[in-house]
């Protein structure tokens, strides 16, 4: 089962590295795009479920037409009850679709809450467009993850009138069609103190790290000279955070870092922090790019500050803290003799415009509290111009005039979602996570708790009502990641858990069965019972009744969305399609696929992708069971030798290389020689993954592994690892590159198996070259300090790509840069070279995010002129390109997995 420890988070870390600056020159060679480019077709080739879908709706009006959203690939839509699905997004602002909602009059119409704006589509679901002013940078009437649920909802008597939730504590109203929208609601949130900057790290984003950052200037008439140090005015909210610093860079480049100052976020008193120069160190990436100024003494010139960041990191995505501030100033000696130092101002916050001078990055938020989550919000059916939202922290509250005036419900404070009994719209039933559900009888003036029966540690996420019979309610929730749906018939005075408990069922008798379909195209063997025929429901996420047959019910939920045909007592799952998939890694080999993704493990394909089979793992251990990341499939001594890398979600065993040497029928976990601990400093997601594999080609015995991340006292950190027999062994590499934090560049020279290459990303980044073997490391290449990948064809030719693409035919001597990409997304990570063509290259371009921003290219001329050949692939940015020989198919993979003829 998916732990909480990292699964899909990494995605949404995604974003911090694009924090950094990317180097990149401007040229005149061309690009072009041409009309068969364009029309490239691509074709699915992955399997279904695996990953988180988050929402599902039916059509109204046509039986078997369900639509579904998901964290990472977008939306889908089946029109045979799920037993086949297709990706719907064509005009999509994100893949990340949290809410969908479809109008009763207007059948075809349908609304997308995505992380990108609401979207809304007049032609069930076959092409999309982003409403106005929705995105996040205007009104944020978006969907989120963990922050929507049911958040758009249409008045079931006029399509015009649409109801949307934001995750800033707001409720729009659209009379458009969502043309324009006003706020019918808001959440009122305390206002700071005239003269205070609030900064809350944290509970913004799922970043782990947030900086508050300024370019000082010193008043006129102030030099600066003989300062004593930089201080602040700075008031606590009495938490802990697990590091905070204050870091400052000087006119003449030098980085040096404070003690930690966790701790001044216990005093929740306003007090003055004075740093000296004896509170400094040199900051340690300064000193990884400047060893020397390690015997140095540490004396930092206040009056040259160039720059300063005050930062905070930890498990800040769920455990926030609070800074208040008042200033920032220089302090001096006492002036005439005085006993007080002299302060002069870097900044102060009593101007209105102080802050405008800064500068976040990561997971912060600046100014007053945000308001709560808006989770949900329902419409009356019989009665429309009632109308109830779920919020965070205001419980239900409640509009009975259209959304003009609204009443806070006595209800508990966090609720998820609401549902009116369609015929009565007195009656209401609200769900409330850990408080279960309730239910109201006269228009939501007092509420009774209808769900004493449900199972402890119970949170209850979604509660829906059957629209042909109004005394038959249903709810879902979950206890940890095990997923339970009950039911009543008469109006929830009792419930009924469906299907039977399977073995080691955290919720005891309310663990419910999903039987297995061999047609859902679903391979993975993880959460499944000992005979391999049935799994649990894992997190639900929404209930969508069919409107044209009450008895059949669709779950959205954690790798196997499932549908009941009979009310709810059994389930089938039903995901055959539903893409969701993060491909890792794609690779071929004497007529088979083989394929590695995260969370999902390592699998293999025998028909060219139509259907597949599960190398590992082949249950839930913790070993095993986690993200892939790499592979490799050579043949060694008549056999099929398959490696892979490994992120077990288990922190206990943080990395491992599984190695077959009979085509996965079976396999060995290795550790031996890597790290045993989560690496942490200088990492591309937060901590260290082992995202980087090359075989020496000309021999298989030889096979190198990087895993990011810097050592630290008493610990190896991560870097290049070497074996010298297959991969049963291992030994990390004693001369390293300067730059151990990376992607997924490492590659080996087929022309001299002594080259080997290393892209690192940040400090010491671009291009690390070996020329024997890994003994010993130079830097060939800087002109991008972010390298996402490296290639070396099969004449020798070096390919590396950051911004753009480089090639070096001169073993990293020299480079040119071959693409001329201006546009936005900037990461080019997806690098292929035709094995017998060079002149036939590929590569992609993907942004760190859920945006649908992306695009593939090919040359046929070595880089003079590039073909975009995205065409209607349905995710535009993926990460891997491999191409087949034997098929003449270049196959594309990150969320799903694609292929095309060439």
């Amino acid at each position: 089962m998916r732990k909480s420890v990292p699964s899909r988070f990494v995605r949404k870390l995604l974003p911090l590295v694009a924090l950094l600056p990317l180097a990149g020159l401007v040229d005149s060679r061309a690009q072009t795009a041409d009309a068969a480019g364009a029309s490239t077709t691509w074709e699915h080739s992955g399997w279904g479920g695996g990953g988180f879908f988050y929402c599902a709706a039916y059509h109204p009006a046509k039986d078997g037409t369900i639509y579904m959203g998901g964290d990472v690939g977008g939306a889908y839509k089946t029109e045979d009850h799920g037993l086949n699905w297709k990706l719907i997004n064509n005009g999509l602002a994100s893949y990340g679709v949290f809410s969908l909602a479809v109008d009763q009059r207007n059948p075809d119409t349908v609304y997308a809450a995505t992380e990108g704006g609401l979207c809304k589509s007049t032609d069930a679901g076959e092409t999309w467009v982003t409403l106005p002013r929705t995105d996040k940078s205007d009104l944020r009437i978006t969907g989120e993850k963990n922050k929507s649920i049911h958040s758009v909802a249409v008045d079931p008597s006029n399509g015009s009138n649409v109801y949307a939730t934001s995750p800033l504590g707001k409720v729009y109203k659209s009379t458009d069609g969502g043309q324009t929208w006003a706020v019918a609601y808001e959440e009122k949130t305390p206002e700071e103190e005239p003269g205070v900057l609030r900064v809350q790290y944290g509970k913004v984003n799922n970043a782990f790290f947030g900086a508050l950052t300024l370019m000082p200037k010193l008043p006129a008439g102030e030099s600066g000279a003989n300062s004593q140090g930089i201080g602040f005015t700075f008031k606590g909210d009495g938490t802990l955070p697990k590091d905070s610093f204050f870091i400052m860079k000087t006119k003449d480049g030098i980085a040096y870092r404070s003690k930690n100052l966790n701790t001044l976020y216990q005093n929740t008193n306003w007090s003055d922090v004075v740093l000296k120069a004896s509170d400094f160190v040199y900051d340690p990436q300064y000193l990884k790019a400047h060893p020397e100024a390690a015997s140095q003494p540490v004396n930092p010139d206040f009056a040259s500050i160039a720059r300063f960041d005050l930062t905070c990191s930890g498990p800040i995505p769920t455990t926030p803290a609070v800074a208040r501030l008042k200033r920032f100033y220089l302090a001096f000696a006492p002036a005439g003799g005085g006993s007080e130092p002299r302060l002069v101002p870097l900044a102060d916050f009593s101007d209105p415009d102080a802050v405008k001078a800064f500068q976040t990055a990561g997971n912060i938020h600046l100014g007053d509290a945000p308001a709560s989550t808006f989770y949900s919000v329902a419409v009356a059916p019989s009665d429309p111009s009632r109308v109830v939202v779920a919020t965070a922290a205001l419980g239900l509250v409640m509009s009975k005039d259209a959304g003009k005036t609204w009443k806070e419900l006595q209800t508990p404070t966090k609720a998820s979602s609401a549902a009116f009994d369609p015929k009565n719209p007195d009656i209401i039933y609200g769900s409330f996570f850990a408080d279960g559900v309730m239910k109201s009888t006269d228009g939501g003036a007092t509420w009774k708790k209808i769900s004493d029966s449900f199972p402890d540690k119970f949170d209850v996420l979604d509660i829906a009502v059957n629209p042909a019979n109004p005394l038959n309610v249903c709810a879902i929730g979950k206890t940890s990641w095990t997923g339970v749906f009950l039911s009543s018939e008469d109006g929830g005075n009792t419930w009924q858990a469906s299907g039977k408990a399977l073995e080691g069922g955290a919720a005891g008798k309310y663990s419910n069965k999903i039987d297995l379909d061999e047609a859902s195209g679903n391979p993975t063997m993880d959460m499944l019972s000992a005979d391999g025929k049935s799994a649990r429901l894992s997190a639900p996420t929404n209930i969508a009744i069919n409107p044209l047959n009450p008895s059949e019910i669709f779950l959205s939920a954690n790798w196997r969305p499932s549908l009941s045909t009979d009310g709810g007592t059994v389930w089938t799952e039903r995901c055959r399609g539903a893409d969701i998939s993060c491909i890792t890694d794609i690779r071929f080999h004497k007529g088979k696929v083989y394929a590695s993704a995260m969370d999902e493990g390592s699998l293999v394909s025998s028909d060219n992708g139509k259907t597949w089979k599960q190398l590992w793992p082949l249950k839930h251990t913790d070993d095993l069971s986690g993200h892939n990341w790499r592979l490799a499939v050579n043949d060694v001594n008549g056999g099929t030798r398959v490696i892979s890398t490994c992120s077990p979600w288990s922190t206990a065993k943080p990395q491992s290389i599984i190695r077959s040497e009979d085509d996965g029928n079976t396999f060995t976990v290795i550790r031996e020689g890597i790290p045993n601990y989560v690496l942490m400093p200088n990492t591309m997601w937060g901590r260290g993954y082992p995202r980087a594999l090359a075989v020496d080609p000309n021999d298989p015995q030889v096979v190198y592994l990087g895993i990011d991340g810097d050592p630290e006292p008493g610990k190896m950190g991560g870097g290049i690892f070497k074996s010298l027999d297959g991969g049963a062994t291992w030994k990390q590499l004693t001369s390293q590159p300067t730059g151990r934090r990376m992607y997924n560049g490492l590659a080996v020279d087929p022309t001299d198996s002594n080259r080997v290459f290393w892209g690192a990303c940040g400090n010491g980044g671009g291009v690390w070259r070996s020329n024997d073997g890994g003994e010993s490391w130079e830097q060939v290449f800087r002109n991008e300090v972010f390298v996402w990948n490296v290639v070396v064809a099969t004449d020798g030719t070096i390919y590396c790509s950051g911004e753009q693409l480089w090639r070096s035919k001169d073993q990293g001597k020299t480079w040119t840069r071959i693409t001329n990409f201006p546009e936005k997304p900037r990461a080019m990570v997806g690098i292929e070279v035709h094995p017998t063509n060079p002149n036939i290259i590929w590569v992609s371009r993907t942004n760190w995010g859920n945006l649908r921003l992306g695009s593939i290219h090919k040359t046929t001329d070595g880089g003079d002129t590039w073909t975009d050949i995205t065409g209607n692939i349905p995710y535009v940015g993926p990460q891997t390109l491999r191409f087949n020989p034997e098929t003449n198919e270049l196959w594309a993979g990150w969320a799903g997995m694609f292929k095309t003829k060439q």
